[in-house]
């Protein structure tokens, strides 16, 4: 009789006594959707942030070690090795670095989240649900990341000639 009786308190306020103060089931639950939406946007929010610093450091680790390698690959270079092969070398390490960090995240994230998160929300009063679209959507952009840094420092490290590459300190 849920129904009925909302209209019976609708009818009520609004002939009646219009200033009652009732707290309805209806009220409840819109008042519960609009506290989930904001709960949803401050994670979502979130999720983005830490994803762009997690994007932005592995991007910063592929090139500080493409950069302290410089004379190494000179020496490759020195004793035969071509262009095209170092620079695929480097765009290959890069996307095994990528592939690496994806499924360290999958595995490490999934248990993160399946265990701890799970005993956190157990016996409350919400529901919780597992994705793995945050992950989804960086992987594109992760192995899109790990082709074109590798190639990218590459061509700024060709600028040099290898005799000066093998002179620096």
């Amino acid at each position: 009789h849920i129904e009925s009786m909302q209209a019976f308190l609708d009818e009520y306020m609004a002939s009646t006594n219009p200033g009652l103060p009732v707290t309805s089931r209806q009220t409840m639950a819109e008042q519960y959707q609009a506290q989930t939406r904001s709960s949803a946007v401050m994670g979502n929010a979130v999720s983005v942030v830490i994803a762009l610093v997690g994007v932005l450091n592995f991007i910063n680790s592929m090139v500080t070690a493409i950069v302290s390698r410089r004379r190494e690959f000179a020496v490759m270079q020195s004793v035969g090795m071509t262009k095209k092969q170092l620079c695929r070398m480097l765009v290959m390490e890069g996307l095994c670095y990528a592939l690496i960090t994806l499924a360290s995240s999958l595995l490490l994230g999934s248990l993160a989240v399946g265990v701890g998160v799970r005993a956190m929300v157990a016996g409350g009063f919400t529901t919780f649900r597992f994705t793995l679209l945050p992950l989804l959507l960086c992987t594109p952009i992760l192995l899109f990341a790990a082709a074109l840094i590798p190639f990218l420092c590459f061509r700024n490290l060709e600028k040099h000639s290898i005799v000066e590459r093998l002179r620096m300190e």
